[in-house]
């Protein structure tokens, strides 16, 4: 199954690197607009650039119900609070949590079940 993303992006290193650990996490995918998308990708390492249109996306990804990951900046354990409160998982650079949570996203009645056996 290919998943849909829309994924913020920047011309930050993050964003270079994000897409290589996207890339081995297993999963095929697509970049798409966040209407279509499947979930929505937060590098929250652009936030201190992209403030605004990080959370211009945010308010469009709530309003559309779509599920909000939120990829901590390298090397870090907090992300901003606006972030945090929207989110449906908080994720660092590893390629299987990206993964676990991409799965986690489009899939929440598989998590849900998890969670209840």
């Amino acid at each position: 199954m290919e998943v849909r993303l829309y994924i913020t992006e920047g011309d930050i290193e993050d964003y270079r690197v994000f897409r290589q650990k996207l890339d081995l996490s297993g999963h095929r995918w697509r970049k798409t607009d966040l209407e279509d998308a499947d979930a929505v990708i937060i590098l929250a390492g652009l936030w201190g650039i992209m403030k605004k249109k990080i959370m211009d996306d945010v308010k469009r990804a709530v309003k559309l119900s779509k599920p909000i990951i939120t990829v901590r900046p390298y090397g870090l354990e907090n992300v901003p609070v606006e972030l945090e409160s929207v989110s449906s998982e908080i994720v660092g650079w590893n390629p299987h949590c990206i993964g676990g949570a991409i799965e986690d996203a489009v899939n929440p009645e598989d998590k849900n079940q998890t969670l209840n056996d």
